[in-house]
């Protein structure tokens, strides 16, 4: 049974509730004819939980996890030309140089309604 229009609101408006008290502020870095600009952005930020034992790698050796961090956020937040996240407050350049540094490695929009109801992306570890 499809979603009408109400009940698609409804999920979108609860899936923003559940946002409030996990959220912290994350600086996007985009670059755009060669200057950077900075973007605090609120964001949900979390670190991989567990990384399965019994999947080995290719090699051989121990699990190596495919990413680092899973970063949660509203539907309308933009990726384009997003170089890094910084994991800081501060959207200035000193406060992201200092700052702990993550790529994107993909940023899918999912959720129950059509269209998603927020974004999930994976971030890697910069080093």
């Amino acid at each position: 049974m499809p979603l009408n229009s109400s009940k698609a609101a409804q999920i979108q408006a609860v899936t923003l509730k559940t946002f409030a008290s996990r959220q912290k502020t994350v600086v996007f870095v985009t670059l755009a004819a060669g200057t950077y600009s900075y973007t605090a952005t609120s964001v949900i930020l979390r670190p991989q939980q567990v990384v399965d034992p019994q999947i080995l790698s290719a090699s051989g050796g121990r699990p190596v996890p495919a990413f680092d961090q899973v970063l949660i956020a509203p539907l309308g937040t933009s990726f384009t030309g997003v170089v890094f996240i910084a994991d800081t407050p501060t959207a200035t350049s000193g406060a992201v140089s200092a700052a702990q540094k993550y790529e994107v490695i993909e940023a899918l929009p999912v959720g129950l309604v059509p269209g998603g109801t927020h974004i999930r992306a994976l971030l890697r570890r910069m080093r």
